[in-house]
């Protein structure tokens, strides 16, 4: 029984586990705030305005929770407006939505009016 190899393969392994329990701590720790441009899926939104206490939208209401969206290895909850639903076709997301930033704020993003494809178009 080699007693140094053993050692070696201990401490070598408890390295390497240390690293990835670091690593992992800092993949799943939320990052509070909201950023001022959202991606969702084919659709870019931008901020308006500031971070408010609970969604906020023109019509009134309560907010609808619609789905939610990927920052690092969290997810946060995105709201649209009264009456709006869940939907992955881009023509039905509502052109308001509101995110939720994981600070007990809630910012409202505007679609940008641009849908961007994945797949390439030619221009005859």
């Amino acid at each position: 029984m080699n007693w140094r190899a053993i050692g070696c393969l201990v401490i070598g392994a408890a390295v390497f586990v240390g690293i990835g329990l670091l690593g992992m701590s800092f993949a799943f720790r939320a990052q509070p705030g909201c950023p001022a441009r959202l991606q969702w899926a084919d659709r870019g939104y931008e901020a308006q305005g500031t971070p408010a206490p609970s969604p906020a939208f023109a019509s009134p209401g309560e907010a609808v929770p619609i789905g939610s969206t990927f920052f690092g290895l969290t997810t946060r909850q995105m709201y649209g407006p009264p009456g709006s639903s869940p939907s992955t076709e881009a023509a039905d997301r509502p052109e308001t939505i509101a995110l939720d930033c994981a600070d007990g704020t809630y910012q409202t993003y505007a679609w940008d009016g641009m849908t961007r494809s994945p797949i390439p178009t030619t221009t005859p």
